[in-house]
Protein backbone atom coordinates (compact mmCIF):
# COMPACT_ATOMS: atom_id res chain seq x y z
CA UNK A 1 0.00 0.00 0.00
CA UNK A 2 3.12 2.44 0.70
CA UNK A 3 4.83 1.36 -2.60
CA UNK A 4 1.88 2.45 -4.28
CA UNK A 5 1.17 5.83 -2.35
CA UNK A 6 4.75 6.73 -3.72
CA UNK A 7 4.06 6.37 -7.01
CA UNK A 8 0.62 8.26 -6.77
CA UNK A 9 2.49 11.04 -5.18
CA UNK A 10 5.15 10.61 -7.69
CA UNK A 11 2.78 10.55 -10.35
CA UNK A 12 1.68 13.95 -9.04
CA UNK A 13 5.21 15.41 -9.10
CA UNK A 14 5.20 14.55 -12.51
CA UNK A 15 1.97 16.09 -13.24
CA UNK A 16 3.53 19.33 -11.44
CA UNK A 17 6.68 19.05 -13.36
CA UNK A 18 4.49 19.11 -16.65
CA UNK A 19 3.31 22.32 -15.34
CA UNK A 20 6.62 24.09 -14.41
CA UNK A 21 7.88 23.10 -18.01
CA UNK A 22 4.57 24.37 -20.14
CA UNK A 23 5.29 27.79 -18.26
CA UNK A 24 8.97 27.60 -18.60
CA UNK A 25 8.50 26.91 -22.41
CA UNK A 26 5.40 30.01 -22.85
CA UNK A 27 8.29 31.93 -20.80
CA UNK A 28 11.79 30.90 -22.05
CA UNK A 29 11.41 28.68 -24.84
CA UNK A 30 12.27 25.04 -25.39
CA UNK A 31 15.49 24.98 -23.91
CA UNK A 32 13.64 26.31 -20.33
CA UNK A 33 11.09 23.51 -20.48
CA UNK A 34 14.33 21.12 -20.84
CA UNK A 35 15.86 22.86 -18.38
CA UNK A 36 12.84 22.70 -15.55
CA UNK A 37 11.70 18.92 -16.83
CA UNK A 38 15.52 18.06 -15.78
CA UNK A 39 15.01 19.60 -12.25
CA UNK A 40 11.42 18.18 -11.40
CA UNK A 41 13.04 14.90 -13.15
CA UNK A 42 16.11 14.64 -10.44
CA UNK A 43 13.46 15.23 -7.43
CA UNK A 44 11.44 12.90 -8.80
CA UNK A 45 14.30 9.97 -9.55
CA UNK A 46 15.47 10.72 -6.37
CA UNK A 47 12.63 10.85 -4.05
CA UNK A 48 11.11 7.79 -5.60
CA UNK A 49 14.15 5.64 -4.85
CA UNK A 50 14.26 6.71 -1.23
CA UNK A 51 10.63 5.96 -0.27
CA UNK A 52 10.98 2.50 -2.37
CA UNK A 53 14.18 1.68 -0.80
CA UNK A 54 12.21 2.40 2.85
CA UNK A 55 9.16 0.73 2.07
CA UNK A 56 10.63 -2.90 1.16
CA UNK A 57 10.41 -3.56 5.11
CA UNK A 58 7.27 -3.92 6.66
CA UNK A 59 8.04 -1.67 10.01
CA UNK A 60 6.12 -3.13 12.23
CA UNK A 61 7.89 -6.51 11.94
CA UNK A 62 11.34 -5.39 11.16
CA UNK A 63 11.32 -2.17 13.11
CA UNK A 64 15.62 -1.80 12.51
CA UNK A 65 15.43 -3.11 8.84
CA UNK A 66 13.00 -0.64 8.32
CA UNK A 67 15.09 2.22 9.76
CA UNK A 68 18.65 1.05 7.91
CA UNK A 69 15.97 1.09 4.94
CA UNK A 70 15.43 4.69 5.89
CA UNK A 71 18.95 5.62 6.73
CA UNK A 72 20.54 4.02 3.29
CA UNK A 73 17.83 5.67 1.37
CA UNK A 74 18.06 9.39 1.99
CA UNK A 75 22.08 9.06 2.01
CA UNK A 76 21.13 7.12 -1.78
CA UNK A 77 19.02 9.67 -2.33
CA UNK A 78 21.64 12.79 -1.57
CA UNK A 79 24.18 11.42 -3.71
CA UNK A 80 21.87 10.49 -6.43
CA UNK A 81 20.37 14.32 -6.37
CA UNK A 82 24.36 15.44 -6.16
CA UNK A 83 25.42 13.40 -8.81
CA UNK A 84 22.62 13.71 -11.46
CA UNK A 85 23.29 17.86 -10.35
CA UNK A 86 26.50 18.00 -11.75
CA UNK A 87 25.48 15.94 -14.82
CA UNK A 88 22.30 18.24 -15.55
CA UNK A 89 24.88 21.26 -15.11
CA UNK A 90 27.98 20.55 -16.29
CA UNK A 91 26.86 18.40 -18.97
CA UNK A 92 23.49 19.47 -20.34
CA UNK A 93 24.11 23.17 -19.47
CA UNK A 94 20.62 23.66 -17.99
CA UNK A 95 19.69 27.01 -17.37
CA UNK A 96 19.60 27.63 -13.54
CA UNK A 97 16.47 29.43 -12.97
CA UNK A 98 13.71 27.02 -14.84
CA UNK A 99 16.07 24.17 -13.19
CA UNK A 100 16.25 24.67 -9.67
CA UNK A 101 12.10 26.17 -10.02
CA UNK A 102 11.29 22.62 -11.54
CA UNK A 103 13.50 20.55 -8.55
CA UNK A 104 12.02 22.59 -6.09
CA UNK A 105 8.23 22.72 -7.45
CA UNK A 106 8.22 18.81 -6.93
CA UNK A 107 8.57 19.21 -3.21
CA UNK A 108 5.96 21.49 -3.26
CA UNK A 109 3.53 18.33 -3.45
CA UNK A 110 5.51 16.82 -0.22
CA UNK A 111 4.55 19.65 1.61
CA UNK A 112 0.65 19.61 0.35
CA UNK A 113 0.89 15.97 0.99
CA UNK A 114 1.92 16.51 4.35
CA UNK A 115 -0.62 19.70 4.63
CA UNK A 116 -3.73 16.84 4.04
CA UNK A 117 -2.68 14.13 5.65
CA UNK A 118 -1.59 12.03 2.46
CA UNK A 119 -5.80 11.30 1.13
CA UNK A 120 -4.76 8.90 -1.86
CA UNK A 121 -3.41 6.63 0.66
CA UNK A 122 -6.58 5.41 2.06
CA UNK A 123 -7.74 3.90 5.58
CA UNK A 124 -5.44 1.51 6.95
CA UNK A 125 -6.79 -2.32 5.35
Amino acid sequence: MLQSAAFRLAGWQVLTTGVVAAGAFWLGGSSSALSAVTGGGIGIIAGLYQALRMFRVDAGRDPAGFMRGVYVGEAVKIVLTVALMIVAIRVLRVAMLPFMIGYIAIYSVYWIALKTGYPWIGEPG
